[in-house]
């Protein structure tokens, strides 16, 4: 009400096409005479969710705090750091682009990347051209998982890494980029890829 600048129960019900009485009780609290509190039924969060445009389910945990996943509920938008490279690597950043993650608690140790080339694109996980990659730069990954690393020359390449660090490619028809990355070539890793998404829209 206060962002629309309503002052009254009355205008904020005519506008959003909800009874005054059910405002009244969902702003001012409703108990039986045992004292319970009275909560508002499903017609109603469904009402109040499309008047106000907030998903059903953020109203729902607001009446049940300790419902399951009620620690998912936040979504967060990370930064899209760049373009990494499936195949060369990749230096070209992408600009202010975002991309919208659900996970418990804060998302700072998150970043984003899309992915340019295709010698990732194969295995049981594979990682394609286009596709957009969730990493958790918290976890530096350990041998047969995906990993983005930093190059000597602040180049970016998503691989997976080997029992010694080095880094493959998995895809053995993609002739583009060095299938093998040494060791003594990784500045850093960045951190193990966490999720793959098909082409952001």
């Amino acid at each position: 009400m206060r962002e629309w600048g309503i002052n009254s129960l009355e205008e904020f019900s005519r506008r959003v096409g909800i009874p005054r009485g059910t405002i009244y009780y969902l702003v001012r609290g409703r108990q039986t005479k045992a004292g319970t509190w009275v909560k508002p039924n499903i017609d109603t969060l469904v009402a109040l969710s499309k008047a106000l445009d907030v998903p059903l389910h953020e109203l729902v945990y607001r009446l049940e705090p300790s419902a399951p996943g009620y620690e998912y509920r936040f979504e967060h938008h990370i930064p899209i750091l760049g373009y990494v490279g499936g195949g060369p690597a990749q230096l070209e950043e992408i600009g202010d682009r975002t991309v919208p993650v659900r996970v418990k608690g804060s998302a700072s140790h998150l970043v984003a990347f899309k992915v340019r080339g295709n010698s990732m694109c194969a295995g049981r996980r594979p990682v394609c051209d286009g596709d957009i990659i969730i990493v958790n730069t918290q976890d530096k990954g350990h041998p047969g998982a995906i990993v983005v690393a930093r190059l000597d020359e602040d180049s970016y390449v998503v691989k997976k890494m080997g029992p010694d660090g080095t880094l493959y490619s998995t895809n053995p028809e993609e002739p583009n980029g060095p299938p093998v990355i040494p060791v003594d070539q990784v500045a850093e890793i960045v951190g193990r890829v966490v999720e793959v998404r098909s082409r952001l829209d």
